[in-house]
This record gives structure tokens, sequence and C-alpha cells, in this order.
């Protein structure tokens, strides 16, 4: 004899009625979006944290994805303009000819410019890189928040 907590009818399998079925399925349904809601508000605060660090992240990087390669006439003109030379040499090299082609006087006074900026564009220099750090950091916090960071080492160490 099994002891269950039924009463001695109930325990045979019994069918169903087609109204308790329907709400069997309706407590199923709302249990199912009771623990899809729970488990949402679970995740949401993990989600939100993943979130803020992935945008605070972006716009960190936000510089270096707004970076771009400089142009040919930005490389031209700085070594024109670091050289020190006359008559823009590397643009003078890099220029072409405006008068007809046709014309050989034209081609003629071409040939001897571009000669005359060949023997120049031995002499070019690019320079070294000039960041102006003091245009985009006016009060030196970077070299300040190092300098402190420095300074602080000998006292945490004592």
């Amino acid at each position: 004899m099994d002891l269950t907590d039924r009463p001695a009818d109930a325990a045979a399998p019994h069918q169903l009625r087609p109204q308790e079925r329907a709400g069997d399925d309706l407590l199923a349904r709302a249990l199912r979006r009771a623990r899809w809601t729970i488990f949402w508000e679970r995740l949401w605060p993990a989600l939100a944290s993943i979130a803020t660090v992935i945008l605070l992240t972006a716009a960190a990087f936000a510089p270096v994805l707004m970076l771009r390669v400089p142009s040919r006439i930005e490389g031209l003109r700085r070594l024109d303009r670091n050289s020190g030379l006359p008559h823009r040499p590397a643009t003078a090299i890099a220029d072409e000819i405006a008068a007809p082609t046709e014309d050989s006087c034209s081609v003629a006074l071409w040939r001897a410019h571009i000669e005359r900026a060949l023997r120049a564009a031995k002499t070019l220099r690019a320079g070294t890189p000039m960041p102006r750090l003091a245009l985009r950091d006016p009060f030196a916090v970077l070299w300040r928040c190092w300098w402190l960071r420095r300074s602080s080492l000998p006292a945490v160490n004592a």
C-alpha cells in the first residue's frame, strides 16, 4: 500500500478536464514570463556594467579612430617648410608642366626648373615630430600627474 497525501481515489492516474488543462497552460505561460522577468532583473545590472565599460573604452579611443594618414600634399608642404629652401623644391618636383608640351621653349624652361629642384632635393628634411602638447594640455596636467606619482613613490616605500 502506497502512502501519499492524496485520497485513495486520486492516487490512480486520471484524465484532466479541458478546463483544468487550459488553466495549467495559462499558469505555465505566466510562470515562464515571471521567471524570464526575474532573470532579466538579475541580468540587467551586469549588462549595464559591461555596456558602460564598452562605451567608456570607445570614448577613450575616439581620438585614435579619428586619426588620419597625412596626404601627399601635406607631406610635400612639410618637406618644403622644414628644408628652408627657396622655391619649394619638393612641390616643384611633384608638379607637372602647365604649358602646352608642343612649345619647346616652355619644355626646356620646365626641365631646367626640375633639374634645379632635383639638385636642391638632396637637402630636403622632414624634420622631427612636433606634437605641440602645450596646445592640447595648457596647464601641463599630464606632467603634473606623472610628477606627483613619481614623487609619492619614495613615501610609499618608506
